[in-house]
């Protein structure tokens, strides 16, 4: 779609965000014959191909296997070091191996298993919600985490179009965001999360936490039913409950290790149920499922080379690996696309719809765009005659009215959550607990 195309069909972008894994894990079954059956996706047809395996440290090529979805006892390795690890770069080739998630598993927990939880493969079978979507629209198999590291510099490419940082650490460094840019071209939009907001973690946002752009996301279906169209947001970021949150307001559900698939995929059932209950608006609305980054999962498909530089020296030479994708909605055509993209492809988006014409997002994401990151335009279609529902069998999570017990460790984002929710209580106690009452008892006294 053009953006005369975009402005004329198109009244909502909505925008889910999920975490930690990898296309070959969560949608390589796509190209199986026993699984998919797809051969025009750029999955898994046989995890016994040679070129799939990865060495153990006794030199044993470990190959990929199926595997039923379930808890992990521990978050997998995700790191800068060790995602460089498992791209392998050979020199002699100057090409990515892609056979280094087996020892980046074994450096970080310095154990031999038959099967490492890195090289599993989900199967459609467990994929109530994601499955359902992938068989009823375009699937993006060449959709790329934005840079080779974790959570943290992926969430700030993905809603900044940059980042001031290389690895997770503590609170994120103040950047422009998705948020400004919309606020600075009188878009509306909202995020809906179902626990804290990940850009918490940027202290210069925790007073437009306060407002009604950010809502709880159990506010979201009555907002689809009653808001007048022209209060209706434009832009919609669901958000789910993230598993490092220190505190719960629904059970967390944001598919990062060690939490299993399951929650996860009710949680995007009940959001796609509730977004094409309205026939009407669905008909005008755009639907983004994605991933922040590969957390440590098997992956086949090399990076691209698409050089990031940062002034204050943050420096990539690839894109990350491959994340999940699912662009959904009736100008999402049924099939596969293979558009090279990645999250900066939804801020080109949000320009060609919401900005003056020709105007790009930002220097940054124009820069990227020039070394061949597409735009999400590229797979919708006026033509895309997608109107019917996919038919998801994922049983809905109730949201609690009380927060659930924090998870058990201390991960890097872990403790950058609980920095960023403590300061936001100081800083703003009585509105803060008033909007978000779950904090009392572990911020507070």
């Amino acid at each position: 779609m053009n953006p005369s195309e975009l402005k004329q069909n198109v009244d909502t972008i909505v925008v889910v965000m999920m975490e930690n894994r990898s296309f070959d894990n969560v949608l390589g079954y796509l190209r199986s014959p026993q699984h998919g059956n797809r051969a025009d996706v750029e999955g898994i047809a046989d995890p016994a191909d040679a070129s799939y395996l990865n060495p153990n440290g006794d030199g044993v090529g470990l190959a990929p296997y199926w595997t039923k979805d379930g808890p992990f006892l521990s978050d997998l390795p995700h790191d800068k070091g060790a995602v460089a690890t498992q791209l392998a770069y050979a020199q002699v080739s100057k090409s990515h191996l892609m056979n280094g998630f087996v020892k980046a598993f074994e450096d970080e927990f310095h154990m031999t298993l038959d099967r490492p939880p890195v090289m599993g493969l989900l199967t459609r079978a467990d994929l109530p919600a994601t499955g359902a979507l992938a068989d009823r629209y375009a699937v993006c198999d060449h959709w790329f985490a934005c840079v080779p590291t974790s959570t943290a510099p992926n969430r700030l490419m993905s809603m900044c179009g940059l980042t001031g940082i290389d690895e997770t650490g503590s609170l994120v460094p103040d950047q422009p965001t998705v948020y400004d840019w919309l606020l600075a071209h009188n878009v509306r939009w909202r995020v809906y999360a179902a626990g804290l907001p990940f850009l918490l973690l940027m202290p210069r946002l925790s007073p437009l936490m306060l407002t009604s752009h950010f809502r709880r996301l159990g506010e979201l279906p009555e907002n689809l039913a009653t808001d007048p169209p022209d209060l209706r947001p434009q832009v919609i970021f669901i958000e789910p409950d993230y598993y490092d949150s220190p505190v719960h307001f629904h059970p967390p559900c944001d598919n990062h290790p060690p939490l299993a698939m399951a929650p996860g995929e009710a949680f995007l059932g009940q959001v796609y149920g509730w977004l094409t209950k309205d026939p009407a608006q669905w008909a005008r609305t755009v639907l983004i499922v994605t991933y922040d980054e590969h957390g440590g999962f098997f992956d086949h498909v090399p990076p691209r080379p698409v050089r990031y530089r940062n002034p204050n020296g943050i420096a990539f030479e690839t894109t990350g690996p491959r994340v999940p994708t699912i662009l959904a909605g009736p100008f999402a055509p049924a099939g596969v696309n293979k558009t090279v993209l990645d999250n900066t492809s939804i801020l080109q988006l949000l320009a060609e719809r919401f900005g003056s014409p020709g105007e790009p997002y930002s220097a940054e994401v124009s820069g990227r765009q020039q070394q061949g990151i597409g735009s999400v335009s590229a797979v919708l279609s006026t033509s895309g005659a997608n109107a019917a529902v996919a038919n998801i069998h994922a049983t809905p999570v109730a949201v609690p009215s009380v927060g659930a017990q924090a998870p058990q460790g201390s991960s890097a984002m872990h403790q950058c959550f609980d920095t960023a929710t403590r300061a936001f209580v100081a800083q703003h106690q009585a509105e803060a607990l008033a909007k978000y009452p779950e904090l009392k008892s572990q911020f507070t006294g």
